[in-house]
């Protein structure tokens, strides 16, 4: 990775909250009861009871690529191929799953390299 950039790092992390943010209002997890409001579906590749608002997944997805494109953090990177995986967008999950694969081997980052890997068998 190029050498730490204070400032881009602060820009992306405020991006990045927005994106938690909007990622909080986008899923909800309940065996007994249905969440309230319109607009939620059984999220993909997830438990029964994993509930979601696809419009405020892609929000979320907005976001985290905003993030990334402002300073490349490998955790907004996986954040984007959970959420396109839990729409069920799989291409653009196995693309954001690849690109994690490729920057976890060049940061020697092992536990993200297996998310990753396991991510690329769930989505095919």
């Amino acid at each position: 990775m190029a050498q730490f950039d204070q400032s881009k790092y602060r820009q992306a992390t405020a991006v990045f909250k927005l994106g938690v943010k909007a990622s909080s209002a986008a899923v909800h997890r309940t065996l007994n009861r249905p969440p309230k409001g319109k607009g939620w579906v059984q999220c993909i590749n997830a438990p029964a009871g994993m509930m979601c608002k696809p419009d405020k997944v892609r929000e979320s997805i907005k976001h985290f690529k905003k993030a990334y494109e402002i300073f490349p953090d490998i955790v907004a990177l996986n954040q984007i191929a959970l959420a396109y995986e839990m729409i069920g967008e799989f291409e653009a999950a196995k693309q954001h799953f690849l690109l994690m694969k490729e920057q976890a081997g060049r940061e020697a980052n092992s536990a993200y390299l297996q998310a990753a890997e396991l991510g690329l068998e769930r989505t095919g």
